[in-house]
């Protein structure tokens, strides 16, 4: 037995660490094109890129949590749930081209040929990116790290070779060589997952009216943090400039270090809490909290260092071409640190279905947040670096509201007498018991 738990732990050990690994490389990709970006584009055309940037997260983040998060949660070779996760990725692929493409006009960010690139590249990135959520479902992180190693390294060889042969650095550029790396992580991973993974299904009388409610909760939670982040940069374009988004947004590339661990942490730990919850074996919100607390710290001393070296890693990210906002890198540390304290819970409640909670506690933070930073931005365009510690600070009351919610419907000790009328038993299709 001893050999068998040490085994066990050696493997959620392993799959903890690929998670966050895979994250930092996928991470490190964006940093290393988004550095490029700022270094080629200068401020203005930084700022562009940003808020296309922004616009690609947002749409990823709803559908990756739509198709992605079902595909942890359900069985997804239940034939019912499987037609309804192909119809999921169809409309949400052409959706969210159809969005990026017509948010691109409306904000003015490029003309015919970038908004045309753009809404390719949310095409090839949403595919992408449930190939990614496949791999996640089968807990195979280090497997998915070569798919996104494959992404940066086709992406950098095409932008190299595009400007090797004369062609000016753009915005343009940048989306064609994203798109390229998309199609070829796209196909590796194709090549990569066994067949069962692409198995076809009828796409009768699936079970697309049962899952809505869970996906539907779940992607609009997803997008609540991303959706505040990407209002926020809109507000701080139109209040003050594209320039000075560009500060504040470099400070949040010195710390995507901090923000990446959280994230892989919180892949790991959904995967984690759902599988606990299909085997019968669900986990207590003691042990979310002891994930926040890890996290936070570890999000604490990569966000210090960040600070530490803004005089050396400033110029490597901007190129010298404009200066990272200083006030806004603290707010970004802090901003790490609440959402560390924030996402297992999070992630704890995702797993036993409770999506619309999450959702109403998140979005009231956010919508403080936003109000907060509204009228601080109407009263002077200066502060604009205040952005993060309006969209963070939220985040340690989210916290403490969600472990309250959270304690009610904790696992019973063996042997405890149930309480009568407080056990609520919602049916869910097509989920492995």
């Amino acid at each position: 037995m001893p050999g068998r738990l040490t085994g066990k732990a050696g493997k959620l050990l392993s799959s903890a660490g690929g998670a966050v690994a895979v994250q930092f490389v996928t991470a490190g990709g964006s940093l290393v094109v988004q550095s490029l970006a700022a270094r080629t584009l200068g401020a203005s055309g930084y700022g562009a890129y940003a808020l296309f940037f922004a616009v690609l997260v947002m749409i990823t983040s709803v559908q990756t949590s739509f198709v992605g998060d079902t595909l942890t949660v359900y069985d997804r070779f239940d034939p019912k749930v499987r037609g309804a996760l192909l119809w999921s990725v169809a409309g949400t692929v052409a959706a969210g081209a159809a969005v990026g493409a017509v948010v691109s006009v409306a904000m003015g960010l490029a003309g015919a040929a970038g908004t045309a690139l753009f809404a390719l590249l949310v095409a090839l990135w949403l595919l992408n990116e449930t190939g990614r959520r496949i791999f996640t479902a089968r807990m195979e992180f280090w497997r998915l790290t070569l798919n996104d190693a494959s992404y940066l390294v086709v992406t950098l060889a095409t932008l190299g070779t595009a400007v090797g042969a004369g062609v000016d650095g753009s915005v343009e550029l940048l989306l064609g060589a994203m798109c390229v790396g998309c199609v070829a992580s796209v196909g590796l991973a194709r090549l990569r997952l066994p067949a069962e993974e692409y198995a076809g299904a009828p796409l009768r009388g699936t079970a697309l009216r049962e899952i809505l409610g869970f996906a539907w909760w779940r992607s609009v939670q997803a997008g609540v943090r991303p959706g505040a982040l990407l209002l926020a940069r809109i507000m701080i374009a139109a209040f003050a400039s594209t320039a000075a988004l560009a500060g504040v947004e470099a400070a949040r590339l010195l710390l995507a270090p901090a923000m990446t661990f959280v994230n892989g942490a919180g892949w790991f730990l959904l995967g984690d809490f759902a599988k606990a919850e299909r085997e019968g074996t669900p986990m207590p919100v003691r042990s979310a909290l002891r994930a926040c607390g890890l996290m936070a710290g570890i999000a604490l001393v990569l966000s210090l260092g960040g600070i530490v070296l803004v005089d050396w890693l400033g110029p490597v990210v901007t190129g010298g071409s404009f200066d990272v906002d200083r006030t806004a890198l603290a707010g970004w540390g802090l901003y790490a640190v609440c959402f560390a304290c924030t996402l297992p819970l999070a992630s704890l409640a995702t797993a036993r279905k409770k999506s619309r909670m999450v959702f109403a506690v998140r979005g009231v933070e956010s919508a403080v947040g936003l109000l907060v930073l509204l009228v601080l931005l109407a009263a002077a365009p200066r502060h604009a670096a205040l952005a993060p510690y309006c969209l963070g600070g939220g985040g340690l009351v989210s916290a403490a509201l969600l472990w309250f919610l959270l304690r009610r419907g904790d696992p019973r000790p063996a042997g405890a007498p149930e309480a009568s009328g407080t056990t609520e038993k919602a049916p869910v299709y097509g989920v492995s018991g």
